[in-house]
């Protein structure tokens, strides 16, 4: 166990952050005149693609707003933004570009009451800003933290809806007959504090609930998956992928496991009292998503019964989904240091899809959190593009229906400093994980972060005995 060191002032690392932010975003805003930024020069074309021309057309599309055509804007903006991204990879040649052609959806669709669809365009947006970053000086109607504190807004207003599909749960609950696992991967070296930390905090959680640990320290602990043609030694797929890989052999396994949780190194177990079950019970136990359509009434019309057929299913034919992932998102979209999947077929299609994303070619081969924006992509992509009025005016999910989206507080809040850069929860006493993405493992200020989340959960334990 490491030796105390002198505690770390939250409030002094928080405000830091906000000064330095404020500091640089005025001092990018003196500097700045996108007027001598040059599209060709931002977004070189190695294909022949005219991103001068695209700037021109998304300003026109979007202008069509001012002169009272609302829909005629959404459909030209979602043609522009349909045309870059239909070969996803390709996107990526731009990122700035179609980050802002997402935001000028997600506002038309916000004006109009669509919170979700609003949402899932900040989010699929974010992808882009992700890899190239929130202080650019840009001719691109966006800015990262336009879309950031839209993203926050979207995100509590989303919550309140889907809270009502939650199904209440005490903390200490256990799924009869369920096997549950938990899998993560601190690969640094042995001396290292987030893995020292980590390991001891995974295994002391999991020997507490009798749930089986898998911990990967080593590369070479995992094994190819040539049926899923899945191997960490591909020389294509970088560290964050692996994950992927060794949740698929898991799955995989006899006897089967129903769930596996994945945990980065650097997330902590900070609640000894609550069990993973209860919080696969709280977003899996009720298979008909959140919706605004209401409780079945007699005498319905036709029309709503149709709609509700789509969104609820019904027994039999037609029944909802089975609920397979549950992910945890913020404001700028998923991460996926903490997620909760059920051992079904469409998991282990899933985690073949993400694996092989077609995404990870091109100008996307080698962009930024790309395990995440792989994931999103497969999840997201696909139904945020496909326009449904029915769908919308019952704010119904846009994720695929195998996804249930938890409370940051149920799966994973964020230190302080990441909490403060994404406009996200911050860990508070009685959320489940604290997650530290963001916080460099070989500083001394987030190894003490990692010391002090994993004494905190020591201290409960002691305090449960």
């Amino acid at each position: 166990m490491l030796s105390p060191r002198k505690p770390w002032k939250r409030w002094k690392l928080s405000w830091f952050i906000v000064q330095f932010l404020a500091e640089r975003s005025a001092s990018a805003a003196a500097q700045c005149d996108y007027s001598l930024v040059e599209i060709s020069e931002e977004c070189p074309s190695a294909y022949g693609f005219d991103w001068q021309l695209y700037h021109e057309q998304l300003y026109l599309a979007r202008s069509a707003v001012f002169s009272g055509d609302r829909q005629q804007s959404q459909s030209a903006v979602l043609q522009l933004l349909d045309a870059v991204t239909r070969r996803f990879w390709f996107a990526f040649e731009c990122p700035l570009a179609v980050a802002s052609t997402y935001f000028s959806l997600a506002q038309n669709f916000a004006f109009q009451g669509r919170l979700r669809r609003a949402l899932a365009f900040i989010h699929m947006g974010f992808i882009f800003i992700r890899d190239k970053g929130f202080n650019e000086c840009t001719p691109w109607p966006v800015q990262g933290w336009d879309m950031l504190l839209a993203g926050r807004n979207l995100v509590a207003k989303v919550r309140e809806l889907d809270d009502e599909s939650v199904v209440p749960t005490p903390p200490e609950f256990r799924l009869p007959k369920h096997r549950v696992a938990i899998a993560s991967i601190c690969a640094y070296g042995e001396t290292e504090p987030v893995r020292l930390i980590g390991c001891e905090n995974h295994r002391v959680y999991a020997e507490l609930h009798g749930y089986d640990l898998y911990q990967v320290t080593d590369k070479s602990q995992i094994q190819a998956n040539f049926a899923s043609q899945m191997d960490v030694q591909d020389g294509k797929h970088k560290p964050f992928f692996w994950k992927v890989n060794v949740v698929k052999n898991i799955l995989e396994q006899v006897p089967r496991y129903d769930w596996i949780l994945w945990i980065d190194c650097d997330a902590f177990f900070m609640d000894p009292g609550r069990t993973i079950d209860s919080v696969i019970h709280m977003y899996s136990a009720n298979t008909t998503a959140a919706s605004r359509l209401g409780p079945r009434r007699f005498g319905e019309d036709l029309q709503k019964q149709a709609l509700r057929q789509r969104v609820e299913g019904s027994p039999g034919e037609g029944s909802p989904a089975e609920v397979s992932l549950i992910v945890a998102t913020d404001s700028s979209g998923i991460n996926n240091g903490v997620w909760l999947m059920k051992n079904t077929a469409w998991s282990h299609d899933f985690l073949v899809r993400w694996w092989h994303s077609e995404i990870l070619q091109g100008p996307g081969e080698n962009h930024n959190c790309s395990d995440q924006s792989t994931m999103q992509h497969q999840l997201l992509y696909e139904n945020s593009m496909t326009i449904d009025d029915s769908w919308d005016s019952v704010e119904a999910p846009i994720w695929v229906p195998q996804v249930r989206v938890a409370a940051q507080e149920h799966l994973q809040s964020f230190h302080a400093a990441t909490a403060a850069t994404v406009a996200s929860r911050e860990w508070q006493e009685g959320d489940f994980i604290k997650h530290h993405p963001g916080c460099h493992y070989y500083k001394p200020p987030c190894q003490q972060l990692y010391l002090e989340a994993h004494e905190n959960f020591l201290r409960k334990l002691q305090a449960m005995r």
